[in-house]
């Protein structure tokens, strides 16, 4: 038995807590696996042994006199984008290639608190800014269904980690569809939350409500398990409570008859490829089947919504703190980003900050009469690395992938809770993620539909061939 391509996060942890695993010899099988299986995925950007070892050992004491929380021992993996004390943080920047902060993000805090061990950093696109995960100074991140595929960005490598069986699961952030896109690419489960549950951490909120933390995993219930940790931080700029019972527990309640509805059309105007499509319908066809009421409506396209939506996303890579001679050394994406948002003045941005409001609220009255809405998570099959981009043409770049995430950046404009569940999957094994959206502070009723379609159509058999035929089970634990 190979418990990190065996068990889920939950299932991990009751093994170690009824002490048929030890937290050293798991997180020591997670770090080999990091070297291998994760390189070969570009997973990782920075590995963290000892203090992953120091932390195993500090997990396995606390279990050792009963007082683990629920994920206590578990390996995971904190994004390259926050910071960690005296563990390298690149921010995906050969700019930023040897910074060693002195602090641990909030996020980290709440991740050791609960007894979680971070074995290393997982590797994102150069200050986020791009939804493909191509880093200069480390390997591309890639779908572990087809190494030729991206894991999608910007938490690419986070994806990428839990999908190739390295980790169960994994923290991640979302701005325009950053947890959900490699999500789908990857074939696993990401939940982007409700506006303001969740603390922004350091670098506090982004101002414009855009951004938020949130869990990728391989299982519904695991998602939600590390959503309770990620709700249990400091409510540095959260405008509303976490669920006092607990988003795991929402997992196990029984679902009402909801009203679903259904909109496969993409709100930039791309088209849907059709095996997305088809995906989309077989959800449609399940959830009537589990006794929902399921019901077609429209979604619009909306260029001006778009547009100004790249404007916000702009502002947000021109605020970046880079210090001012090492703009030459950036991407051409993000310098061409940081440009379009520095050239946005003040009426300018307020003007583009208004549309996405107005925008996001015309969404909600069009689907006000559904509890949840459902929609391709990204218009097409993961894209090949490199595909996406074209440091010639910068602006047709930010145009190519505006297109290739459709949808995503709807629920990040509107605030709602949003997840991606691998529902679909190609003849040959390419996973097709699925988004569902319920209204605002409606994790808990997102997260018990999710568990309820999860239970009635499983993934967990469809483990990515192109690298479990190699490593099947991995030695260190049998």
């Amino acid at each position: 038995m190979d418990p990190l391509v065996d068990l889920t996060a939950l299932e991990l942890a009751s093994a170690l807590r009824r002490r048929e695993l030890g937290v050293v010899e798991v997180t020591t099988l997670a770090l080999s696996r990091a070297e291998t299986v994760g390189a070969a995925v570009g997973a990782f950007t920075t590995l963290a042994p000892e203090r992953a070892l120091a932390r195993a050992e500090s997990a396995q004491r606390r279990i050792d006199r009963d007082e683990g929380a629920v994920l206590t021992g578990v390996p995971t993996a904190i994004k390259d984008l926050e910071p960690t004390r005296g563990v390298r943080t690149t921010l995906g920047s050969a700019v930023f290639a040897e910074w060693v902060p002195d602090v641990d993000d909030v996020v980290v805090d709440s991740m050791d608190d609960a007894g979680l061990v971070w074995i290393g950093k997982t590797t994102v696109p150069e200050l986020g800014a791009a939804c493909y995960t191509e880093p200069e100074g480390a390997a591309p991140a890639r779908s572990p269904h087809d190494l030729e595929r991206s894991a999608a960005g910007s938490s690419g490598g986070a994806a990428a980690a839990v999908a190739a069986r390295v980790i169960p699961l994994s923290q991640g952030s979302d701005t325009a569809g950053s947890l959900r896109s490699p999500a789908s690419a990857c074939g696993i489960v990401g939940l982007k939350p409700s506006r303001g549950l969740l603390t922004g951490g350091l670098a506090g909120h982004d101002g414009l409500g855009l951004s938020t933390k949130g869990p990728l995993a391989l299982s519904v219930r695991d998602a939600a398990a590390l959503l309770d940790v990620l709700a249990d931080a400091p409510p540095v700029g959260s405008i509303h409570p976490p669920r006092r019972t607990g988003f795991l527990a929402a997992c196990d309640e029984e679902v009402p008859r909801l009203r679903i509805a259904v909109a496969a059309e993409s709100v930039s105007g791309t088209a849907i490829d059709p095996l997305v499509a088809a995906a989309v319908d077989d959800a449609a066809e399940l959830l009537a089947a589990l006794g929902h009421i399921v019901s077609t409506v429209s979604q619009p396209t909306d260029p001006v919504f778009v547009e100004a939506f790249s404007d916000l996303f702009s502002a947000l890579a021109a605020a970046k703190p880079v210090p001012a001679d090492a703009d030459a050394r950036l991407r051409p994406i993000v310098r061409y980003l940081r440009a379009r948002g520095r050239g946005l003045d003040g009426g300018a941005m307020a003007a583009s900050a208004l549309t996405v409001q107005a925008s996001a609220g015309r969404w909600a009255e069009r689907f006000r009469d559904a509890d949840v809405v459902v929609q391709p998570t990204i218009t097409r099959l993961p894209a090949h690395v490199g595909e996406l981009r074209d440091d010639g043409d910068p602006a047709g770049e930010l145009a190519a992938m505006t297109a290739f995430t459709g949808n995503t950046i709807l629920a990040n404009a509107t605030g709602f809770p949003a997840i991606s569940l691998p529902l679909g999957w190609t003849h040959d094994g390419i996973p097709i993620g699925v988004m569902l959206t319920a209204r605002w502070g409606c994790d808990d009723l997102l997260l018990a539909l999710s568990a309820q379609i999860e239970r009635a159509a499983p993934w967990r058999h469809h483990l990515p061939r192109t690298l479990v035929s190699q490593h099947p089970h991995p030695e260190g634990i049998a």
